[in-house]
């Protein structure tokens, strides 16, 4: 498993959630900067942190690593499409070199 796609589905679920990462930071006590490094897959949350993220999101842990087959085909275009449009430059490009190493 890949840092990338643990941080993507932190990431899809915090913001199905309608949390910002900001707010995500100040419930689980760490550096804004500390979300968006997990949510990018820069680093792995601690096991602790990955605890508290579930909590505070009212998920399993299970369901971070559940990455195919758990929302349609629907869901995961309008998702992709409204985080595109939502994020900045510097994110974006981020983002598509994390797909484009996927695909």
């Amino acid at each position: 498993m890949s840092k990338q796609l643990l941080g993507c589905r932190i990431r899809y679920m915090r913001k199905k959630s309608r949390l910002s990462q900001e707010k995500m930071a100040e419930l689980l006590g760490i550096d804004p900067n500390s979300v968006s490094r997990i949510e990018c897959g820069v680093h792995y949350p601690s096991l602790d942190t990955l605890e508290k993220i579930s909590s505070i999101l009212k998920v399993e842990m299970h369901e971070f690593f559940q990455f195919r087959g758990t929302d349609t085909v629907r869901e995961m275009r309008t998702f992709l499409i409204q985080t595109a449009s939502e994020i900045g430059e510097e994110k974006l490009d981020e983002v598509v070199r994390v797909i484009r190493q996927v695909v």
